[in-house]
């Protein structure tokens, strides 16, 4: 007798269709085609549509009174506007400098004037002292170093090329700062200058000797401050 599993396939899809529609849960239908397991075994699962969520409306909030603005309270102090623009502001830089410690004091090449900075230090007190500055005036094909002059030790170096030039030929120099502990090395490193003045009576901006902070590759944080003459005077900050 030839047996229509077709047919009856048919007829059970149709059943579980219509139960689901009647709103059952998920379910699995098993439909055995034969007594053998696999390929003839059949698994349907059917999971019906969620249900949709209800919606409720949000009350629409109540306005409420604006809440007060705090006014600002006028300042006791005369009002410095047109000459605050007028003000200098602080400069900030990575600088590409040459540096070299000496016995007493230091020397630093900066690239952007083509000067040199000689720090001498106080008698007794390394961390402050004298701030001169020279005109970097070497120039190459002339004498890097001095040959007949030989440092007293072996971890004591002489100076080369512009820094070599000053020491050797400006006047008491060699004998304020001693022979270098150094090599000279070069480096970057961060630069702050802080402009100096003050606000006359009328409220004009006066200009006046400002500071220079240089950072070592000790990672020692130096002052120089300004003088009217040019030169003026070092102490270390940081």
């Amino acid at each position: 007798m030839k047996k229509n599993y077709p047919s009856r396939l048919l007829i059970l899809t149709l059943v579980l269709l219509t139960l689901i529609g009647c709103g059952l849960p998920p379910m699995q239908l098993v439909v055995i085609i034969s007594p053998t397991p696999d390929p003839n075994t059949i698994i349907i699962t059917v999971t019906p549509p969620l249900p949709i969520a209800n919606v409720t409306e949000t009350p629409t909030p109540v306005p409420t009174e604006p809440t007060a603005v705090a006014q600002p309270v006028e300042s006791p102090l005369p009002s410095l506007t047109p000459t605050l623009s007028a003000f200098p502001t602080e400069t900030r830089a990575q600088l590409f400098i040459a540096q070299q410690d000496f016995q007493n004091g230091y020397m630093f090449w900066i690239s952007t004037r083509r000067v040199i900075w000689v720090l001498i230090n106080t008698p007794g007190n390394p961390n402050t002292g004298e701030w001169r500055i020279y005109p970097d005036t070497f120039v190459d094909g002339e004498p890097e170093f001095d040959p007949n002059l030989m440092p007293p030790s072996e971890n004591l170096f002489q100076p080369r090329r512009g820094f070599g030039k000053l020491w050797r030929t400006t006047p008491g120099l060699r004998e304020a700062l001693g022979w270098a502990t150094t090599p000279e090395f070069a480096l970057n490193t961060p630069y702050v200058y802080q402009p100096g003045g003050f606000i006359d009576a009328n409220g004009n901006w006066v200009p006046g000797p400002g500071k220079h902070f240089i950072t070592t590759l000790g990672r020692q944080t130096f002052a120089l401050i300004e003088s009217a003459e040019g030169f003026g005077r070092w102490e270390r900050v940081g």
